[in-house]
């Protein structure tokens, strides 16, 4: 296709995703919500935006945007844009911490200028106008507020008037819920009962982005150590070195972070139907479902209320299984009492315990692992395996950026059931492009503080072989990304 004919299907796609959005907010005598005014989880608009004609239209809208962008904008400026990405993130980093959502949600409007908040919080003016968290360094022009420019120049908060700043839709996901007054009063309480989204952005901008800057080094030398590790100058992996006293507060945010993007989990999505998740009906009645690395148990504590019963064993660390101990007595105290549950402490990477397993779950657990340490996680659990034990993996599976079939014949062999995950129209890349683009931020995510990786259908298949498991099913669950992966043990 030559460059013309690719604008013009690129121009029809957005074209038809507008006529698309437009139709049905027509239909529901309903506008799109505005970028210029703070995000309502709740407005009828928004909630429209969860419809599936709606979302498959923003997708393709997304999707062409981006490619459209890279298609006419100068390579070099494309890639340097993409290069001074960090800055960004730099920038979430400081607003996010110096509160400026909740100052300019109370200033409403009209906004705020950055000298009215650095009065008001005790923080130099300057500070908004240089990435840094702890102090401004020079004397620079306190009115030019760059950090809330740049920020604005991408569509984050908007000038209502030179150095004067407002909130729009997107900014406003930022604010914590909580006045200003009580967030200077009680600092390191300002993440607390919270939706964490805060908390994770945080989390992704400080963390994850220092360590993201030492990926090349760990690419190009041999050594065991991690981008994380050498960020931070540590041994230990970013579990271990959380638990060090002086990272209290780090250790708190990421369990902030983790609890507000499991709460956005519709973790009963998949008993809608019979074929959008493992049929866990067709367990025997009776049978064990270890939760390997379960943290609180949220996932199996959701399944036996749906299909009560099973028995549970909840495996993690000490100290989460108490914490898990807890939820489930506040939860589901009934299946404590009738002695339906366990709690168990166990290190998945020693001899797993528990010998008569109906299935094994393990969720959001492999993508923490580098190939050769899940090996050893999934050799553990084949050897306690019986020969009618599943092992069911609900995690997201990385879809090429080109189509076709995959070139791993006993791949196109699975069998594919729940929800179709059908590749973007050309001439988009098969897999949306930018419009899927966090999961491939993840998977690197992974890798820079973990050591591990989001996974292609290709890769689960042959890490799971090299343990002794068989990938048999596949089913992808509605209204997530997420897919609940199936193995047999091979004997």
């Amino acid at each position: 296709m030559d460059s013309i004919a690719t604008l013009r299907a690129l121009s029809d796609i957005i074209a038809n995703a507008v006529t698309t959005v437009e139709r049905t907010y027509k239909d529901a005598e309903l506008s799109p919500p505005s970028l210029d005014e703070p995000f309502d989880h709740h407005a009828p608009a928004e909630a429209l935006r969860r419809d599936p004609v709606v979302v498959a239209a923003i997708q393709n809208l997304v999707a062409a945007a981006g490619q459209i962008t890279a298609v006419m904008r100068d390579p070099a400026l494309y890639v340097l844009d993409r290069a001074h990405g960090f800055q960004v993130s730099s920038c979430i980093q400081a607003v996010s911490q110096l509160n400026v959502a909740e100052f300019l949600r109370e200033a409403g409007p009209e906004g705020m200028s950055v000298k009215e908040i650095a009065a008001r919080s005790n923080v130099d003016s300057k500070l908004l106008g240089e990435a840094s968290l702890i102090r401004a360094v020079s004397l620079a022009d306190a009115t030019e507020a760059r950090i809330l420019r740049l920020l604005a120049t991408h569509h984050i908060f908007r000038e209502v008037s030179t150095d004067v700043f407002a909130n729009n839709r997107i900014s406003s996901t930022l604010d914590k819920g909580k006045s200003v007054d009580e967030l200077l009063a009680k600092p390191d309480e300002r993440l607390l009962e919270t939706t964490g989204l805060s908390a994770l952005v945080e989390f992704l901008s400080e963390e994850v982005f220092k360590a993201s800057g030492f990926m090349a080094e760990s690419f190009l030398d041999s050594s065991p150590l991690t981008p994380h590790m050498r960020a931070f100058k540590t041994d230990g992996n970013m579990f271990q070195w959380f638990e060090n006293p002086d990272n209290k507060h780090r250790l708190m945010r990421f369990g902030i972070a983790m609890k507000g993007s499991a709460a956005e989990e519709p973790v009963g999505t998949i008993f809608k139907d019979k074929i959008s998740g493992f049929p866990w009906q067709n367990l025997t009645a009776g049978g064990v479902i270890v939760d390997v690395g379960g943290g609180l148990g949220a996932t199996s504590l959701s399944i036996v209320k749906e299909y009560p019963t099973f028995k549970v064993v909840n495996q993690d660390r000490a100290p989460v299984i108490k914490q898990s101990k807890a939820h489930w007595q506040e939860f589901f105290p009934e299946y404590i009492e009738a002695g339906m549950v366990e709690f168990q402490p166990h290190n998945f990477l020693e001899a797993q315990p528990v010998k008569n397993a109906a299935a094994f779950l393990l969720r959001h657990i492999t993508h923490d692992w580098s190939d050769a340490n899940l090996v050893i996680i999934l050799n553990h659990l084949r050897a306690a395996a019986l020969p009618s034990t599943k092992l069911v993996i609900i995690e997201s599976i990385v879809a090429p950026a080109c189509a076709g079939r995959s070139a791993h014949p006993q791949v196109n062999n699975i069998r594919i059931l729940g929800v179709p995950r059908k590749s973007a129209p050309p001439p988009l890349l098969a897999n949306f492009g930018v419009a899927a683009a966090p999961l491939y931020y993840y998977d690197l995510t992974m890798n820079n503080v973990l050591g591990g990786q989001e996974r292609t259908l290709e890769g689960f298949y042959d890490v799971l072989l090299q343990s002794g498991w068989k990938l048999m099913e596949v089913y992808h669950c509605p209204e997530t990304d997420w897919s609940h992966l199936v193995a047999d043990p091979i004997f």
